[in-house]
């Protein structure tokens, strides 16, 4: 990660190069610094309804991460949200083995508001399963960084540290509960609940780097309409720091590629986070 953003001293992994995980590091702070430097003045659009916006800063970093990783990937399959190429895949008749996921900005309507809750990420999908994530917060230049088999890690300026594993929440008791603002308004008894403590953040990505940062114990998704690309590096960072990741029904979160819809709940957090959400938060879901 070059000098301004030198790692840890990194555990083998199968998957990726020490240098690879590197590179990829960097690639997303520099995509971060980029939409920090478009933001003011960026043009806004709209894809299929007005609530869905794009911003130029979005296709920047789109085509800025995706020509990166086919470089250096050259036979790795890389998706990104803002890439209408992605559309293609889904008539492929198998998936490839190996798959990057890419959100160019996490939070794009928050970027609109410029409150810096969003974030760039990244993921690597082999085999239906997130091996490997990285998720950068440019507005207080986090890296978060990990998969499975690996650990997960904390970056900021030359200060690198392992995200050590977290305890285990009562799945009777009272949590910090990190859910979306639309998710939150369709399962409006949720606010209601003596056992939820919510805790307001942006991006998925930064909702489970809360949980890293012991200020929330559980995010979850249960309007099933999160796409792989949501989750991808965040899964993978949440695996590796021990994290439960899996829904109402599943234990864990596969990924149904060439689809692109999880159509699933998705529950993210500290072990006992599944449990707990069966408990609480199953009505009317």
């Amino acid at each position: 990660m070059s000098a301004k953003c030198t790692p840890a001293k990194l555990l083998t992994f199968s998957h990726l190069s020490n240098e690879d995980i590197e590179s990829i590091g960097c690639l997303a702070e520099q995509a971060g610094q980029l939409a920090m430097a478009m933001r003011d003045g960026v043009d806004i659009s709209h894809k299929a309804t007005i609530d869905d916006k794009v911003t130029g800063a979005d296709k920047a970093l789109s085509k800025l991460i995706t020509s990166a990783i086919k470089e250096r990937f050259p036979n790795d399959c890389v998706i990104s949200e803002e890439d209408d190429e992605h559309h293609h895949v889904l008539n492929q008749p198998a998936p490839h083995k190996r798959v990057w996921m890419i959100d160019p900005i996490d939070g794009t309507q928050n970027y609109i508001l410029g409150d810096g809750q969003y974030c760039v990420m990244i993921g690597l999908i082999i085999d239906l399963l997130p091996v490997f994530g990285w998720v950068y917060e440019p507005h207080s230049n986090i890296l978060y960084f990990g998969g499975p088999r690996y650990g997960s890690f904390r970056r900021c300026g030359d200060k690198v540290e392992r995200i050590e594993n977290l305890a285990a929440i009562d799945p009777l008791a009272k949590a910090r509960l990190a859910m979306g603002s639309r998710d939150r308004k369709k399962h409006y008894w949720i606010d209601k609940l003596a056992v939820v403590d919510l805790v307001k953040v942006g991006s998925i990505g930064l909702k489970v780097a809360r949980i890293l940062d012991r200020e929330a114990d559980v995010f979850a998704h249960l309007s099933c309409k999160l796409k792989t690309w949501d989750t991808a590096g965040p899964a993978a960072i949440a695996l590796g720091a021990g994290l439960e990741v899996g829904g109402m029904d599943d234990d864990q979160l596969l990924y149904p590629l060439p689809d692109f819809l999880h159509n699933t709940s998705i529950i993210m957090g500290r072990p006992g986070s599944l449990a707990w959400c069966r408990n609480h938060l199953r009505r009317n879901t």
